[in-house]
């Protein structure tokens, strides 16, 4: 298989606490993966996990889930484009701690300026469908192919905690 672009978005906030999705796009193969979030879960890890600034701990939390969704086409990446739901200088460091990239990452905004033009995120409407569809097993066989990752909270904590060591 051939280097891909790959376009990451986030559904929904996590200072809302509600279900979030997140997903990662493949700009030519629309190859996608992706996870969702429950409230309850971003509620957990607000209490347990995040002791900083709520800025930095849910740009955190947003690269602990991307990383998890890289994993999955880390080979295939030669393009990583991250939406600026989150603070993206915070989300680029926690990628190159857990996966130590070979690729290029950059923001929407920086590709936008390479391009000339305001273009939209690939992944946008894959987030919002694995927002509604990825915590109902039963739903994953209508409409587009998931690729369902799923995080727990014992998964963010580990990589939490190794952030924490390096």
């Amino acid at each position: 298989m051939k280097k891909d672009s790959f376009h990451v978005d986030m559904s929904g906030r996590i200072y809302e606490e509600r279900t979030i999705g997140i997903a990662i796009v493949g700009t030519e193969t629309k190859i996608n993966y992706g996870c969702a979030l429950k409230g309850n879960l971003v509620k957990l890890v607000k209490k347990k996990l995040f002791k900083k600034n709520i800025y930095e701990d849910s740009a955190k939390l947003y690269g602990i889930c991307i990383s998890l969704l890289v994993k999955e086409v880390v080979n295939n990446i030669n393009l990583l484009i991250i939406c600026n739901d989150e603070d993206f200088d915070v989300v680029k460091q926690v990628l190159s701690k857990l996966i130590k990239p070979h690729f290029e990452i950059i923001s929407i905004s920086e590709f936008r300026q390479r391009l000339g033009r305001n273009i939209g995120s690939l992944a946008d409407n894959y987030a919002n469908i694995y927002r509604k569809k990825a915590l109902k097993p039963k739903r994953w066989s209508k409409g587009k192919e998931l690729h369902v990752i799923e995080i727990t909270f014992k998964i963010i904590k580990k990589y939490w905690e190794e952030l924490g060591k390096k």
